[in-house]
Order: C-alpha cells, then sequence, then structure tokens
C-alpha cells in the first residue's frame, strides 16, 4: 500500500495469527515497539469463533464486517465485492487439484500448483464452453482467479480455497454447494464432467510430465450478488504478512521469517495507527486464528480514555496475551 494509504489506515486486519503464536517466542514478539505502544492503549472489542469445518475463517466474516458486507459464513460475495460488479450474481472459481476419496476429498492449496497465465488461459479456454452451458459467462482476471457469472451462482454456500485446504478432509455434501437437491446434483455433475475434461487436456499432460500437479477441478467460492454499488470502506487494510514471511528476505538466519514479517507490519503498518490514535481517532486491530479472532479498538487519549479503561486505565495488554486469548493452548515461551 503506497504510503499516502497508509496514512489513512483505521482498522488493520492481520491473519493466520497461530503461526505467530505456534513460532515466535516472547522476546521476537516482544521487538515490536510500535505495537506494543498501540496495545497499551486497546481494548477488547468483540470475539470471533468459528467452527474447525465453518465455511468462513473468522479473518474472512471480520474483514466482510469491515467493509459492511453480510458476514453470514460462506455467503460472502467476494467476486463481485472485488471486482464491483453489480446486479449479476458473481464467483470466483481457482484451478485446483483435489485428492478424491471414497466419501471426502483434500485440497492442495492453489500456490502449490505453480500455474503460470498461459496454463489457466488455455484451462478456461477449455472450461469456458461446458460452464457455458449453464449459463455461466468465464473471464480471466489471474493464474488461480477466474470470474465466473450467472444466475446459475445465486444462493450458492462456498468457502474460499484457503479455508478449504486447511480443513483437510472435506465431505461430498460440503463440495456441493447449493440450496436445493436438484442444484446440488447439477453442480455435482458439473464437476465431475468438468474433472474428466482437465483429465486429458495437454496442460496437464505436459505438468504430468514435469512432475506438476495436474489442474483436475475447478474450486468455487465468493459466490453472491451485490445489489447496488458497495465500495471497499475506506481505511480498511489486511496486513500482507503471509505473503512476507514467504517472498522477503530476512537478515537473521537464526530468526523465523514470519517474526520477521510481524517486524514489518510493526514498521509499516501501525505508525499510521499510531499516529491516529494520537490526533484523537478511533482505530482497529483485528487478530485471526483459524477458529478464533479478536478485534482490539483504541480508547480515546487524554483522560477520557482513561477513564474508558477503568478499573485499569494504565494497564495494556501485551502481544502474547491476546494471541493467548486467540490459540490458548499454545505455549509461547
Amino acid at each position: 500500500m503506497p504510503p499516502a494509504d497508509l496514512a489513512r489506515v483505521r482498522h488493520l486486519l492481520i491473519d493466520d495469527v497461530d503461526s505467530a503464536a505456534a513460532t515466535a517466542s516472547h522476546a521476537a514478539l516482544a521487538r515490536l515497539p510500535n505495537l506494543g505502544r498501540l496495545l497499551k492503549c486497546m481494548r477488547l472489542e468483540s470475539r470471533q469463533h468459528c467452527p474447525p469445518d465453518g465455511a468462513s475463517s473468522p479473518h474472512e466474516l471480520a474483514l466482510a464486517r469491515a467493509h459492511g458486507l453480510s458476514a453470514e459464513p460462506g455467503r460472502i460475495p467476494w467476486a463481485a465485492f472485488e471486482t464491483q460488479t453489480i446486479g449479476v450474481p458473481c464467483a470466483w472459481l481457482t484451478p485446483a487439484h483435489l485428492r478424491l476419496g471414497m466419501d471426502n476429498a483434500q485440497l492442495l492449496p492453489p500456490q502449490e500448483l505453480q500455474l503460470t497465465e498461459a496454463q489457466s488461459r488455455a484451462l478456461l479456454a477449455a472450461c469456458a464452453p461446458l460452464l457455458a452451458e449453464t449459463g455461466i459467462r468465464l473471464d480471466y482476471a489471474a493464474p488461480t482467479r477466474w470470474l465466473a457469472q450467472g444466475d446459475a451462482l445465486a444462493d450458492l454456500t462456498s468457502r474460499a480455497p484457503e479455508r478449504a485446504a486447511r480443513q483437510r478432509r472435506l465431505t461430498r455434501a460440503q463440495l456441493a454447494q447449493a440450496p436445493t437437491p436438484g442444484q446440488r446434483r447439477q453442480w455435482m455433475l458439473l464437476g465431475s464432467e468438468l474433472e474428466m475434461l482437465l483429465a486429458t487436456h495437454p496442460v496437464n499432460q505436459a505438468r504430468s510430465a514435469q512432475r506438476l500437479w495436474p489442474v483436475n477441478a475447478v474450486w468455487l467460492w465468493g459466490a453472491g450478488a451485490l445489489p447496488r454499488p458497495h465500495p471497499p470502506a475506506p481505511g480498511v487494510m489486511v496486513a500482507p504478512h503471509r505473503a512476507q514471511a514467504r517472498a522477503l528476505p530476512h537478515p537473521d538466519p537464526s530468526d523465523d521469517a514470519l517474526a520477521h514479517a510481524w517486524r514489518r507490519i510493526d514498521a509499516d503498518c501501525i505508525p499510521a495507527l499510531l499516529a491516529a490514535q494520537r490526533a484523537g481517532c478511533s482505530v482497529r486491530i483485528t487478530l485471526s486464528g483459524q477458529q478464533s479472532g479478536i478485534t482490539l479498538r483504541s480508547a480515546a487519549p487524554g483522560l477520557r480514555g482513561w477513564l474508558q479503561n477503568w478499573p485499569n486505565p494504565w494497564r495494556g495488554h501485551t502481544l502474547p496475551h491476546w494471541l493467548e486469548q486467540i490459540a490458548p493452548k499454545t505455549s509461547l515461551d
């Protein structure tokens, strides 16, 4: 995010904090001076809990609420919202690899496919005519995202591929996401037809020769419609630490990439929240794990903030304390 936009951030959402609780030490988490100062003037605003097999993660629900979207699990219209498509049901389709069992399936994380743009476009061109028969139009957006539009995408329950990949074993019922038995059978039949089409596609033959996972499925998620324009809420930002932990170099070989990413968040994102809080603005931080999440809200500066934090006005909780609220069984030593 450009510095000018960072200055307008008022709500920072940090996902996958279970990883921090599992791998980072107290000492590593203490090397976050800006976040430490900000947490001293923050208090709990809300909690979020999702069952392990739930269709949405705590982060997804918190992000939907931050943008003023419906936060019904599995029914958040991410595709329509992110493309600002109005009045037409949309969904994201992600080329995927499913390990199919007798009565369940496991989704491979999409990034592990290492799918190129050329491969993705070739697969889209093959799948588009079959989906067009059900009234669904496909447009390329990214190697792991095709935008689908059509009335058949209304009223579906879906789960993001990142969420599904973590749930290990998905039942056939979870794969069939339509509201009525007839629609579920239709989607299961379409899935089988796509599987047969992809099995012999030249892209997959080439990938098999390179010992890469074949694309044997298309994962639907983020389905729904926006009845009217609904732009993103100003000041809402998702911290990019997951991508940073995978991609950014960290100079200290004894430190882990995740701790380095937290330091980048502390240096890049938190100062804007601190400045806004000191200027009298209310700021929020949402910390989310796989099953639980919390949103913290800053108290006002001065006497009003002192009174808001009563009866412990000067006792601010640390990051390890809040991580324990999300992953209580994890030891941070």
